[in-house]
């Protein structure tokens, strides 16, 4: 807190490298809270996902109660995750902005009438209704209580909190309301705050660079073609062959292979076959959209489309265009490899803390996040927790090295996974690289009450998964899902946890262009494209039992590969580590049954 404290007061970039459990949200939010009201700043705390929004929201909270600030905090989402709007249930973000944007210009939104207003005499009532609304608000709510009572009184609720932002000290939001250019600037003009005035705290900031380059990203698809033709048609358009047409092209493209780079032009050129420049497509393929959203309140492939098509031609050497063929369907995406051109914003703030249990190497990530040298301090914080409390199995004779995949590797390592479920007196989480690998080893488990995390799952289906598992299921997930990394165990349900194997990306063309890239910039392409962001995810996974003082837990890497020193780094020096053919044994000797 000290560290931090002293680095926003001299407006400098902290980034913290501090255990899983160790108190991160409350140090940093004490911190800048402090600092933020001698010098009238304001903070935003931002998450990689909605659900880590409760936790910030409760800390502020508890400071007001305890030292009567008057502060106040906002638990900022989306518009999509907002809107009361039944006739727009459904959509996508992408067609529920659109649409979005289309009623309020027709001034047929009734909801942000009454939470804005068309006009004077409906604004004011409008900020008479806030008004009220602030008056119960107390120090801050959650958006979930904010959208409840916008239905109950027919106001928007995302506008509610755009005022709410622009009077609150606090702001939780998401990482895309600053991080991603297109949002933060008109964002930030909503609220009515500024960037250097602003203190920003990251948390999971290991996280961040990854997940900004991805909403940098755009693909598009055969699939995606297809609900195109099939919209147009809906709606009496002549779509013409477009559909063979990109078919056609990217069978002469590939070539029979399975994956190529392609050139900007090419695509273009894809287009003019239709007598069609970039600007005309995309024009075309938005007014579809918002007719067949307006007519059907569905989602709009035609937008997806016309959003992919306008961002293509933009990019340089810091992005990559692949064209690739999957199961008979081609997949055309552009890819970003350098979030620094959105994430350098960190350095025009008053003040940041990047914190995580996982930001090793320090310095990696103020390379690839374009963080000032001068400005930005780097410190490691030692583990609070008993060494005692806490036992690193290795098994040296399993991986899961794609030169080692088959039935025979998957057999023992599920034997294995069943012999450690059985020695462990309480929960059991098995995390894998990836789903392929977990679909092939869970069917030949014999262990009973095997939870399956699967892609795209929505937060009622991760409650309900983890209801089972605190109710004596064992829990498989997939490293960098969700369950690896977003949620909070804190009651003590995992005794054991299970790596199983490294999660290294497959070695495709955008791995070797990341590599390439980090390569010509930083001299450390294998190292920051490839090797380390693999591996942190099996540290984040690992930290997801230990959350207090008194929590014990058996940590087990499954892979051979993890005695090796490039791997290895991840385990403490304090802490016991065991390197065995017999996990199960190692558990069991730790937890004495």
């Amino acid at each position: 807190m000290e560290d931090m404290q002293r680095a926003i007061t001299y407006r400098q970039i902290l980034i913290a490298n501090a255990p899983t459990g160790s108190g991160k949200t409350d140090a940093s939010l004490s911190a800048a809270i402090s600092c933020a009201i001698e010098q009238n700043l304001d903070v935003f705390f931002l998450t990689p996902k909605i659900s880590q929004h409760r936790i910030a929201m409760e800390v502020v909270r508890g400071i007001e109660k305890k030292y009567s600030l008057g502060l106040r905090a906002v638990d900022m989402v989306g518009r999509s995750h907002c809107c009361i709007d039944d006739s727009l249930r459904g959509l996508d973000s992408e067609g529920l902005l659109s649409a979005c944007i289309k009623k309020r210009q027709k001034c047929e939104c009734p909801y942000f009438g009454n939470a804005r207003g068309y006009n004077r005499r409906e604004e004011t009532k409008a900020d008479a209704r806030f008004r009220k609304l602030l008056e119960g608000y107390g120090s801050g709510k959650s958006h979930h209580e904010l959208i409840e009572q916008g239905r109950g009184e027919q106001c928007c609720p995302y506008e509610w909190l755009l005022k709410l932002a622009s009077e609150s000290r606090v702001v939780v939001a998401d990482y895309h309301h600053i991080m991603l250019p297109n949002i933060r600037d008109i964002f930030l003009m909503k609220i009515r705050k500024r960037i250097e005035n602003s203190i920003i705290i990251v948390d999971e900031a290991h996280n961040l660079s990854s997940r900004v380059r991805s909403s940098l990203s755009r693909n598009a698809s055969t699939f995606l073609f297809a609900r195109m033709s099939k919209e147009m048609r809906h709606l009496g358009l002549d779509a013409g062959p477009v559909e063979d047409e990109f078919r056609v092209w990217c069978d002469g493209i590939l070539d029979g292979e399975r994956e190529r780079v392609v050139s900007g032009e090419s695509f273009v050129s894809f287009l003019g076959r239709f007598g069609l420049d970039i600007e005309e497509a995309q024009q075309r393929l938005e007014d579809a959209g918002l007719a067949f959203v307006e007519e059907t309140g569905r989602k709009s492939a035609c937008l997806r489309l016309a959003r992919f098509i306008s961002e293509w031609p933009e990019g340089d050497e810091s992005s990559v265009r692949i064209l690739r063929k999957d199961k008979g369907h081609f997949f055309l995406s552009k890819r970003m490899l350098d979030p620094s051109g959105a994430t350098r914003i960190l350095n025009e703030c008053a003040a940041s803390i990047l914190m995580s249990g996982t930001m090793h190497p320090l310095e990696m990530h103020r390379d690839i996040l374009g963080l000032a040298q001068e400005r930005t301090e780097m410190k490691s914080y030692p583990s609070p927790f008993p060494s005692e409390n806490i036992v690193n199995i290795i098994t040296e004779d399993l991986t899961t090295r794609y030169s080692r995949r088959g039935m025979e590797e998957y057999g023992a390592i599920a034997s294995k996974l069943d012999a450690i479920v059985s020695r462990t007196p309480g929960g059991t989480a098995i995390f894998f690289p990836s789903y392929p690998v977990m679909d092939a080893v869970s069917p030949l488990m014999q262990s009973r009450g095997l939870i399956l995390q699967r892609p795209m799952m929505k937060p009622h289906d991760i409650r309900k998964v983890l209801r089972d598992f605190r109710n004596g299921g064992v829990l498989l997930g997939v490293q960098g899902g969700s369950l690896s990394e977003g949620v909070d165990y804190s009651e003590g349900e995992i005794k054991t946890v299970v790596i199983v194997g490294v999660a290294l990306e497959e070695m495709g063309l955008e791995s070797r262009a990341l590599i390439d890239y980090y390569d010509s910039k930083f001299g450390r392409g294998w190292d920051y494209g490839y090797l380390y962001p693999g591996t942190i995810k099996a540290l984040q996974a690992a930290g997801r039992a230990r959350r207090k003082e008194a929590d014990r837990v058996a940590v087990v890497y499954m892979d051979e590969r993890f005695k090796w020193n490039k791997y290895n780094w991840i385990l403490s020096r304090d802490e016991r580590t065991v390197l065995t053919v017999n996990p199960e044994d190692a558990v069991s000797e730790f937890w004495k049954c």
